[in-house]
């Protein structure tokens, strides 16, 4: 596809029939998710629209309950592009008065006569790991003009705000990092897969690697520097060769004493895709965006991805309390654990923004590796779900898309998503018998 990314033929068809309904509006009605994913296709999408001279409104969502998809209904615009959602509510997509397109990687219900879906799923590609929000969005972009290839760093940052580098990049993911690098929009390097100024900060702030009895506990920090003879004070990037291997192999153990699968531990040292326009990593973005999506401020997420200096600045701020809201999270789950059923374990969660990201972070570095691990988040008499398996509990069966629909389902609520992480919504008042079925629905499906 314009020589640069291979698609199969009824994948490329499907992104050649969205450009053209897209190429034909004049004005576009665009929602997406407010996740770090969503947050990069939407920039990614606002630079394209931009580029073209189209008027567009954007607008960021947590969720397409029905209320949501009324509310856009009774807005009446003639066109609508979803990103990184729309799949999962096929029958709420095709209820609207519009020419619709969705670009999504989540497991679609169905195909659609009425809603034109750009999805991996129906041309054999995996949307857990070969595909996301931002690389569909990307997609679309440079087929309807090859000038949108300078917003792949964004794009690109979508991918690792979604967790589709870890392993290494791959499908059509893999196609736009190449391309990024070819075009000199990305250059790469391998390094330490951690953030921040002096060593001392960086380990005490880290929440993805959560260290247990580290992050978090600044003292703790500094009598394991110091039993290792690294001065806390030195700034990350100076560190010599011999210090940084050091470094590496005492925090690996730490993550393998911790009970993290291999797979985890491998993701300290990767490589690191470098955004020179930026000054900034792809991971260093995906941070930004998520504190922005997740702390109500998905405008500042857009504007900093589309090259605003001063929403940087913001936005740096926010990723500051962000992480204090996080760790404060995880450090009280690393404390209190979660509560253990058969086969899920669950923990409340009282700010539903900060449920998804708290409940992966606690699956991947605190929890039972065994079960997966379900965030609760009561809402005005609804309980919002979080959940997030591995995938090495996926390859034993694991679904927790499926999982979540059935149980959601048969207690009056929807759900989705990914087989290694997924959402749903229910009525408060059914949590317990929705938590019974899941954990049998698990049961069966790891049996």
């Amino acid at each position: 596809m314009n020589g640069s990314i291979a698609l199969p033929a009824d994948f490329s068809d499907a992104v050649k029939h969205a450009a053209k309904i897209v190429d034909k509006a004049d004005n576009v009605r665009v929602i997406s998710h407010y996740d770090a994913d969503g947050l990069a296709a939407a920039s990614v999408m606002a630079g394209a629209l931009t580029r073209m001279g189209k008027q567009f409104h954007l607008s960021m969502v947590k969720g397409l309950e029905p209320e949501a998809v009324e509310r856009i209904a009774k807005e009446g615009n003639p066109n609508i592009l979803f990103l990184d959602m729309g799949s999962g509510q096929i029958d709420g997509l095709e209820s609207l008065d519009a020419k619709v397109v969705a670009l999504d990687h989540h497991k679609p219900i169905r195909k659609s006569k009425k809603v034109v879906q750009v999805n991996p799923h129906f041309h054999g590609m995996d949307g857990m790991t070969e595909a996301c929000g931002a690389s569909l969005s990307l997609l679309l972009s440079v087929v309807m003009d090859p000038a949108n290839w300078d917003l792949s760093p964004v794009a690109l940052a979508g991918v690792v705000g979604d967790r589709q580098h870890m392993g290494g990049m791959k499908g059509l993911n893999l196609q736009i990092l190449e391309q990024a690098v070819e075009r000199k929009h990305i250059t790469v390097q391998r390094g330490l897969n951690l953030t921040g100024t002096t060593v001392v900060d960086t380990i005490s702030n880290s929440v993805d690697p959560y260290f247990i009895g580290l992050s978090g506990r600044e003292e703790n920090v500094l009598a394991f520097l110091e039993s290792v003879k690294i001065n806390p004070k030195s700034p990350m990037g100076s560190l010599d060769e011999v210090y940084r291997r050091k470094l590496t192999s005492m925090l690996s153990l730490r993550l393998m004493g911790q009970g993290c699968r291999p797979e985890t531990v491998e993701e300290l040292v990767s490589d690191v895709h470098w955004i020179p326009s930026m000054e900034l990593s792809t991971s260093d973005l995906a941070d930004l965006l998520n504190a922005c999506g997740r702390m109500d401020h998905e405008g500042l997420g857009v504007a900093l991805s589309m090259g605003d200096k001063e929403a940087l600045s913001v936005a740096n701020g926010l990723r500051r309390q962000y992480t204090s809201k996080i760790l404060e999270r995880l450090l009280r789950i690393e404390e209190d654990g979660a509560e253990q059923m058969a086969n899920i374990q669950y923990f409340e969660a009282p700010d539903p923004s900060l449920a998804g990201a708290q409940c992966g972070l606690a699956m991947q570095y605190i929890l039972d590796q065994a079960k997966p691990t379900i965030a609760i988040s009561r809402v005005n008499g609804k309980v919002k779900v979080s959940t997030r398996g591995t995938k090495h509990l996926v390859s034993k069966g694991l679904d927790l898309s499926s999982g979540l629909k059935r149980a959601a389902e048969k207690v009056g609520g929807v759900g989705g998503g990914h087989s290694v992480a997924a959402g749903a919504t229910i009525p408060e008042a059914k949590l317990d018998e929705f938590l019974s079925i899941l954990d049998e629905t698990v049961g069966k499906q790891m049996g």
